[in-house]
């Protein structure tokens, strides 16, 4: 047992050179869309690449849904994107999957009384889409999926988007 510790630090000390050696990227953008699952509304949102030295980048997002007046509609979530090796072209295409929330808050006004119901549900997410490198800023274009687990139910988030990259 007292090897496990000596171990932990001897791994350390190999992996913590290679790690900052290792070259990291940015880049962040804004984004829009159009919901075709459960909720047909459109969207605006935010999309964070992080790449490292590998095909491998994470991607957190931020979705805010223009639903009707009394309903607010918005999902977060990170995915780990796979980037086809493509060479010498500035289309570059991507899949990928996670997790996102989504969140649910509906204010409720009547006769009988006014009041407010609001729900935060985990779900999956899948994302395939492409990326045009043009000199600094890449647009893409993506299609992203994902299925929401609430109580006793499920839901599907399907939406079309595009945006533009800036590398920071």
């Amino acid at each position: 047992m007292k090897r496990l510790p000596w171990a932990i630090l001897l791994l350390a000390v190999f992996l913590i050179p290679a790690t900052a050696q290792a070259q990291t990227t940015v880049s962040v953008g804004p984004k829009a869309g159009f919901g075709l699952g459960d909720i047909e509304e459109p969207y605006i949102g935010a999309d964070v690449r992080i790449g490292f030295d590998a095909p491998i980048r994470i991607n957190p997002k931020f979705d805010y849904y223009f639903a009707p007046e009394n309903v607010t509609y918005w999902s977060a979530g990170a995915n780990a994107l796979f980037d086809f090796p493509v060479d010498d072209s500035p289309v570059a295409p991507f899949v990928g999957g996670g997790v996102q929330i989504l969140n649910t808050s509906i204010d409720v006004s009547g006769d009988f009384g006014s009041g407010s119901f609001s729900s935060t549900d985990l779900g999956l997410s899948g994302v395939g889409g492409a990326e045009f490198n043009l000199d600094g800023i890449r647009p893409f274009v993506q299609g992203e999926l994902g299925i929401i687990f609430s109580e006793g139910d499920s839901g599907t988030l399907f939406g079309i988007s595009g945006g533009v990259l800036f590398d920071l």
